[in-house]
């Protein structure tokens, strides 16, 4: 699958959202880095998460489950 931010990509991204939800994209700090990941599954309060380019990402697959309160913000433009 293509990423569907490219690099220097605008995004417009809020740290006011209510409810989480599988296939959000969401900017969540880890390892010193705010890295850009789509929500794949919550369980409890926690979040697994992957990049839209499964071949050359780093995400869950790599690292695990991440706490929710590692996220940072949800995007919410560009829209999928």
């Amino acid at each position: 699958m293509q990423p569907s931010l490219r690099p220097r990509k605008l995004v417009l991204a809020t740290s006011l959202y209510r409810k989480l939800m599988p296939e959000h994209v969401v900017i969540v700090h880890h390892e010193g880095l705010d890295k850009i990941k789509r929500i794949q599954k919550i369980q409890a309060d926690q979040i697994f998460v992957v990049g839209d380019n499964h071949r050359a990402s780093l995400d869950s697959r790599n690292f695990g489950w991440l706490p929710i309160s590692s996220v940072v913000a949800r995007v919410v433009w560009p829209r999928r």
